[in-house]
């Protein structure tokens, strides 16, 4: 969680900040990074004095008209006229005073110091200070001792000296150990008053501290015009929670609330938000989201997850982005988790808040109430041989579907020959599963405990080649791979469907035994998927210039085993699959997922994607996506400068398949050293019926003092691959 503090400025942070080599203030950006915190006057540090001719008597005033130098532990002060009381302690500097440690760079008329409580006034000043970045004026500055500061009539600024685009002024400002609070403080732009505060608190460490961030506003039509306002509750050193009163329009007043916590055994974060009566649906709706995580012991963990929301348009209407508006169902779970080196345990339950409507009965998800699961795979160190097994008992619950108890159980045992470079590995699995089932209101069953016994044969062979482009810098591997399994048939049409789905047909399943996800299914088999990976890859940085897979499954007996509504696969085989990755250049990179028919000779899955992005920060994406029968869409989004401080950005995904654009957002960007501005234009799909929202956001940079405005750069993150936020 980002938060952006208009009181974080902390204009007095310039007395602990060390400066690496100083320079006068400059007309280009501000200086440099900054290095570890240290103090401007420290107790119990002497003073000395380098000068050339002295005026006075030893006891008396002395009076220097020379230049002076004047060293206290690592801070130096130049001065061209200073009158020394040593019975006073007193030191008064009458011109020219240059302060300057690894601290700090102050220019000043004059000063008075006492040097018996190391506490000074400095009038007339101009400073810099690098963390952050920035410079000003204060007509004095008062030190009262190491912790306590106060400028009285300060100018603050990130623009270089030419420039002041905005900037803080104020009656005073008092800093102490880790607050700083301000009087009548007015931000101006372009030297316009826009914002005034009688009086602000802010921090001057880097302690947490509660507080108003910065506002967020916009406009969208589904919401009408909205202004956020946050607020940072600093509760503890291990809690803390942001509040925002959010007033849309067109639905009213909501208020959200994320609070944080963490301990040595435990982090979490809670989630709550409450739009009463919503101006347009008449209701109050809410959402809360848990998420918490409790080390039980070094290998024992509980994990809380989940999320309610009060009605399933929630999301539609009060969401900005398309994955949370697409969201068809909410999560819930609870599980505790245990593992070693050679096993893993998973207990717990997990449930679901079905938002989208639409959905079949059949494939609403089932209730597990609860679940346990189990992994092991140990070693046999004498013969080598590899030996697991894998267990899960559930329990599906469903208001619509067939509901009961799923044991399943999966030994395993296999050896893995290695000759020369070529990895051979038979194995065998042995699928024992069995249901207790209740009784479904429909009788869609025949069989309340069926149970399968299916064992599972593969031969896995896998040889690795690499050669050395010596000229080229560059090495290349060569990486076939062949799998051959047998599963015998078993009828399993009593079989409740709870969880088992077709997986998506791509180069990372083409070596999968079972083609089902899940443990409904075993599908028969027998089968031979042989594939080669070609990898080109740097000597150096061993970054990878080129990936290249390419494989087929050969099938050698018709598959008899369905999913309810899946259509039989007969084919002697399957669809060849590619995919590839290429970085032509630094700038160039290109990625391909294909999916080819050959018996039918179609395309039944493509992917293109082509990424160019410059030294420069020049951005450009274009992919197109087809899926058979369901989906064909173009995707094109780009980040580019066009002129010196300005930058275009845009998205458009177009469905073309539905004729109409899906998202589309344009842009212009502007930054300077010290402030900038984003502006963009935005559409996009927010309602399953096909509805758009439009809506317009802009966004205040002041460097060294936060954002103003709508929160635009997760927007452009999230959809310009590549994009990265100035």
């Amino acid at each position: 969680m980002k938060h952006s503090r208009l009181n974080a400025f902390s204009l007095i942070v310039f007395i602990a900040i060390t400066l690496n080599p100083i320079k006068v203030l400059a007309t280009t950006c501000l200086a440099p990074k900054i290095d570890p915190i240290s103090n401007l006057l420290t107790k119990n540090e002497s003073w000395t004095i380098e000068t050339g001719q002295l005026v006075g008597e030893i006891g008396d005033e002395i009076e220097i008209k020379d230049k002076i130098k004047i060293v206290s532990g690592a801070n130096n002060i130049t001065a061209e006229e200073i009158i020394y009381n040593e019975d006073l302690g007193k030191i008064r500097i009458n011109k020219g005073l240059i302060l300057e440690n690894n601290n700090l760079l102050v220019f000043a008329e004059g000063a008075v110091i006492e040097t018996d409580n190391n506490s000074a006034v400095i009038t007339a000043t101009d400073y810099q200070l690098l963390s952050p970045q920035a410079r000003g004026t204060a007509e004095e500055i008062k030190i009262r001792s190491e912790n306590d500061f106060t400028l009285i009539k300060p100018f603050y600024t990130s623009c270089a000296s030419n420039d002041d685009s905005w900037g803080i002024e104020a009656d005073a400002i008092q800093i102490k150990s880790d607050e700083g609070i301000a009087k009548n403080l007015v931000l101006k732009v372009k030297n316009t008053p826009i914002l005034f505060l009688p009086y602000l608190s802010f921090p001057a460490s880097e302690k947490r501290k509660s507080g108003i961030l910065v506002p967020n506003f916009g406009s969208s039509s589904k919401k009408g015009t909205e202004i956020e306002i946050p607020y940072y509750w600093n509760i503890a050193p291990n809690m803390d929670m942001l509040t925002s009163v959010n007033w849309m329009g067109k639905r009213g007043v909501q208020l959200t609330n994320s609070l944080r916590f963490l301990t040595s055994r435990q982090t979490g974060e809670i989630n709550l938000d409450i739009l009463p009566n919503d101006d347009i649906t008449g209701s109050t709706r809410n959402y809360i989201g848990i998420n918490q995580n409790i080390n039980l012991l070094s290998n024992w963990r509980v994990t809380i997850d989940g999320e309610y929301v009060s009605d399933s348009e929630y999301f539609e209407d009060l969401a900005s982005s398309i994955n949370s508006t697409s969201r068809t169902h909410l999560f819930r779970t609870i599980h505790m988790q245990g593992f070693s080196e050679n096993w893993f345990i998973d207990i717990g339950m997990d449930n679901f808040q079905i938002l989208d409507q639409s959905i079949s009965v059949d494939d609403k998800p089932h209730r597990i109430l609860p679940y346990v699961d189990f992994n092991g795979q140990w070693m046999s160190q004498k013969s080598n041989l590899s030996y697991g097994l894998g267990l899960n008992l559930a329990h599906f619950d469903s208001n619509l579907n067939v509901t009961g108890t799923r044991f399943h159980m999966m030994p395993n045992l296999s050896k893995t020959f290695n000759l020369n470079g070529l990895q051979v590995k038979p194995e065998i699995q042995l699928d024992l599963t069995s249901y207790n089932l209740d009784e479904s209101a429909d009788d869609a069953l025949d069989e309340d405990r069926p149970n399968r016994t299916v064992p599972i044969y593969s031969l896995d062979i896998q040889a690795l080649f690499k050669k050395n482009w010596e000229d080229q810098g560059y090495i290349q591997t060569l990486e076939p791979r062949i799998l051959g399994v047998y599963i015998p048939f078993k009828n399993q049409d009593d079989f409740p469907i709870f969880d088992s789905i077709v997986p998506d047909r791509n180069v990372y399943e083409l070596f999968r035994k079972n083609r089902y996800l899940g443990q409904d299914r075993v599908g028969d088999t027998s089968k031979l998927s042989y594939g080669i990976t070609s990898r080109i890859y740097g000597k150096e940085n061993s970054s990878e210039h080129f990936n290249f897979t390419f494989g087929k499954t050969r099938y050698f007996k018709d598959q008899q085993i369905n999913l309810p509504g899946e259509l039989p696969n007969n084919q002697d085989s399957s669809a060849y699959l590619a995919s590839m990755q290429w970085s032509i250049s630094p700038r160039w990179r290109i990625k391909l997922g294909h999916v080819w028919d050959s018996d039918y000779e179609q395309i039944n899955k493509t992917q293109i994607g082509i990424r160019y992005k410059s030294s420069d920060s020049k951005i450009m994406n274009l992919s197109y996506r087809y899926r058979k029968e369901s989906l064909k869409q173009l995707d094109a989004s780009f980040s580019w400068p066009i002129r010196d401080k300005w930058n275009f950005v845009g998205k458009y995904n177009y469905s073309i398949e539905d004729r109409k654009s899906l998202e589309h957002f344009f842009g212009i960007e502007y930054e300077s050293c010290c402030w900038g501005i984003r502006a963009i234009s935005r559409k996009h799909l927010i309602y399953r019926n096909g509805e758009t929202d439009t809506s317009f956001s802009i966004q205040f940079v002041f460097k060294g003092l936060g954002e103003v405005g709508m929160p635009i750069e997760n927007l452009l993150e999230e959809g310009i691959l590549g994009y990265d936020v100035p």
